[in-house]
């Protein structure tokens, strides 16, 4: 099999992987709130980033756990959007799954430095959203337990990454909202879900500064 057909393989895994986890999502929402366009835009949402990461990233035995991190902020993404909430039934079973992925990358092509950056990543960004929502209204704790899970994946490549990813993903949010207002679609109190914002800027990172 070439590589351009291992690519093309990894991508309907990736519509498949996010047919799967648009049942998830509709099990969170009601059905009005995800219906059938919004399944099959996040199937095909997903396995287009799953061929970006295969085809992009530098290290292939990373390429499965970023590909289940892209999978679950797509469902985040659609809850966010739909209810402005991360559930944590999404979340916090991740941490494990996406921490033994990890290790296992670490073991397999001697990385043990980046996954000790992995841990001081997750720990640095979930203690920084923790400040900010314990100092502001503007997060909430799903925000915070997404924080540490993208801090846990960014920080494998560094704190340029991890500075990158998360800045991009602030003024993506920044620059949704202050469209959204200029064009009345929200009024100035109108919460902003962060989520989705937050996912494609760590998404980016990873691709655009860890090529191959």
């Amino acid at each position: 099999m070439t590589y351009t057909e291992l690519i093309a393989l990894w991508g309907l895994i990736g519509i498949a992987s996010g047919g799967a986890f648009g049942a998830v999502t509709r099990s969170l929402l009601s059905s009005r709130s995800f219906g059938w366009r919004a399944w099959t835009t996040s199937a095909a949402l997903t396995g287009g980033t799953f061929v970006l990461l295969a085809w992009r990233i530098d290290q292939p035995h990373l390429v499965p756990p970023l590909s289940y991190l892209a999978a679950i902020l797509v469902a985040l993404a659609a809850v966010d959007l739909a209810e402005h909430r991360l559930p944590s039934a999404i979340i916090l079973p991740s941490y494990p799954i996406l921490g033994a992925g990890l290790t296992a990358v670490a073991i397999l092509d001697s990385r043990y430095a980046n996954l000790a950056m992995s841990l001081t990543g997750m720990v640095t960004l979930a203690a920084a959203y923790l400040t900010l929502a314990l100092t502001t209204s503007g997060l909430g704790a799903g925000d915070v337990k997404l924080a540490g899970l993208l801090g846990l994946t960014l920080g494998w490549y560094g704190w340029t990454t991890i500075l990158t990813g998360t800045l991009l993903g602030w003024l993506l949010a920044a620059t949704a909202r202050f469209t959204l207002r200029a064009t009345r679609h929200i009024d100035r109190t109108a919460p902003t879900p962060l989520g989705p914002h937050l996912g494609i800027g760590a998404i980016v990172a990873l691709i655009v500064l860890n090529t191959s």
